[in-house]
């Protein structure tokens, strides 16, 4: 019994947590979503788990992300909180331009 209440605690604070496949935009331009909900995820957690998938997405090319845009939805402790992250995937040459 001590086991299952342990676990049910531990799955309700955690709550569910949910990064989307990167999608293609426009021309090296991207976007990605990522969502969590339970007690009081933070937007800076959130927006890490999309900015992670971005990182991967881009380094798996030899490239760098860089963020274009970023929505949030959601009201913290009432409803899931949501980041969408818009981004481009740049070459070393032209992160240096910028």
């Amino acid at each position: 019994m001590k086991k299952a209440i342990v676990t049910l605690t531990a799955v309700g604070v955690t709550g569910c947590v949910s990064v989307s496949e990167v999608i293609p935009v426009g021309k090296d331009t991207y976007t990605v979503s990522a969502e969590m909900s339970g007690q009081f995820p933070s937007w800076s957690d959130v927006k890490q788990l999309a900015m992670k998938r971005a990182n991967e997405h881009c380094g798996g090319m030899g490239r760098y992300m860089t963020i274009e845009k970023w929505e949030t939805h959601g009201a913290r402790g009432w409803t899931p909180l949501n980041a969408e992250l818009t981004f481009q995937c740049k070459t070393d040459a032209e992160v240096k331009k910028n």
